[in-house]
């Protein structure tokens, strides 16, 4: 008991009665108190030579319980993707959300922006990297993370064309490949040629990025797109040339969308990894695509 108060901090008292609690626990005496000096009972003698792996045990035990407690919880996440963004880093970004410190358990659907505000209301998705902020919609964060500029895409070759022609001119010369008013990068080039005072005839209108592309890229027309959509139609891309929009600009931004409370802690940090994927390895193509485009937008 001296040894064990002195290798404790505690006095003999305390021990005594800390092991009294321990007996009294299991119902089984460590001690023989009916002789002096105190001699193990047979029970006490198998806990004797089993301390120290306990104490081995606990320690792996306390350091397993803090690396643990260093982690978020793991979240069932259902996230909806923009094609764009879905095509072109998606699966960076979702390997990193499952497999790295995060370790989400995750469920993904890609689609148009508006599907992922509809699936956003009625709870089917629990977030959305979009380019739609969804302002018309109450109790939802939004966490931006990259914004880029609209590019006029042209048939590879006739760049000459079009220098010093505004766009008004342009669309007069060529027609026009345009995304479907349901989509929001065609609700949104609508809304800028509006603004202009422009109206270009209707032709062709697509949902997809790549498909718009391979328009441009077979000299049927020019397209009004972003980078990363540019990107999506890498398989055309070859055909085509991207030159500053003429005139004024006008920008796409993505953000991470989630109901406001639902991920307030981990949001943040989901904004951030879809912004590196883009960085790390979306950029690198997209610079061979369009020399002249920076991500200082």
């Amino acid at each position: 008991m001296l040894q064990a108060s002195r290798q404790f901090g505690m006095t003999q008292s305390a021990v005594s009665q800390a092991v009294r609690r321990a007996e009294a626990s299991i119902g089984v005496a460590f001690f023989n108190r009916s002789r002096r000096p105190l001699t193990l009972t047979r029970a006490g003698r198998i806990l004797a030579g089993r301390v120290r792996d306990l104490n081995r045990d606990f320690d792996t035990l306390l350091s397993a319980l803090r690396d643990a407690a260093k982690l978020p919880e793991r979240v069932d996440l259902r996230l909806g993707l923009i094609d764009s963004y879905a095509a072109t880093v998606g699966a960076h970004l979702v390997k990193e959300l499952m497999t790295g410190e995060v370790a989400l358990s995750l469920s993904v659907w890609s689609g148009l922006a508006h599907s992922h505000a509809e699936a956003l209301v009625h709870r089917t998705i629990d977030a959305a990297i979009t380019c739609d902020a969804m302002d018309d919609l109450y109790d939802i964060e939004r966490f931006p993370f990259y914004r880029e500029p609209n590019l006029l895409v042209v048939p590879r070759g006739l760049e000459a064309e079009f220098a010093d022609l505004d766009l008004r001119e342009i669309l007069t010369r060529h027609r026009l490949v345009r995304y479907s008013e349901r989509s929001y990068a065609g609700a949104q080039v609508e809304r800028h040629l509006s603004r202009l005072g422009i109206r270009p005839p209707r032709a062709f209108e697509f949902d997809t990025s790549d498909s718009l592309v391979a328009m441009v890229a077979t000299g049927m027309g020019v397209a009004i797109t972003t980078p990363l959509c540019l990107l999506q139609g890498l398989a055309h891309a070859g055909q085509v040339s991207a030159l500053p929009l003429p005139g004024p600009g006008f920008f796409r931004e993505l953000l991470l969308v989630t109901r406001r409370g639902d991920l307030s802690s981990l949001a943040p940090r989901i904004a951030e990894m879809a912004r590196t994927s883009i960085t790390m390895q979306a950029m690198p193509r997209i610079r061979t695509l369009v020399p002249w485009f920076t991500q200082d937008y």
